[in-house]
């Protein structure tokens, strides 16, 4: 049996988009984790929240509903904390907050991972869009 604790953040990586793969939700919920970091480096997220499959850490799987109530009760910052409501709404669970209050938390950084989260989850990335966001956000329409 492995331990989430025992895991690199690479097998983490690995093991939570092999679980998610073709499901573009997920993907996206996954991908903004990833980008963020923040949470998938924290013992209060991972001990509740992730979950390794019987066979191995090769699929990582995500408690979407443990990561929704740690969201409401975790000390983090409000950004921290929009990040992962953002991930929680993408997986297909209600926001806490109107989309609009959780993006007004978020510096430019933490934005442009949100708004290719959101344009993974629309299928952009099939439409050979994949660096979304530019100066001017003169990028933002479909191919």
């Amino acid at each position: 049996m492995h331990a989430i604790d025992d895991l690199t953040f690479d097998q983490i990586a690995t093991g939570l988009r092999a679980w998610a793969r073709g499901l573009y939700p997920a993907e996206a919920a996954v991908e903004l984790l990833l980008a963020h970091r923040g949470w998938l480096h924290r013992r209060d997220f991972t001990g509740i929240a992730l979950l390794i499959g019987d066979d191995g850490p090769e699929y990582i799987g995500i408690d979407w509903t443990a990561a929704a109530e740690l969201a409401r009760r975790a000390p983090a910052s409000g950004s921290e904390i929009a990040m992962l409501q953002v991930a929680v709404g993408l997986a297909g669970h209600d926001l806490e907050q109107p989309l609009g209050h959780l993006l007004s938390r978020l510096d430019q950084v933490n934005t442009t991972i949100v708004l290719h989260a959101i344009a993974h989850t629309a299928g952009w990335h099939e439409r050979g869009k994949v660096a979304l966001v530019t100066v001017g956000f003169t990028a933002l329409t479909p191919a």
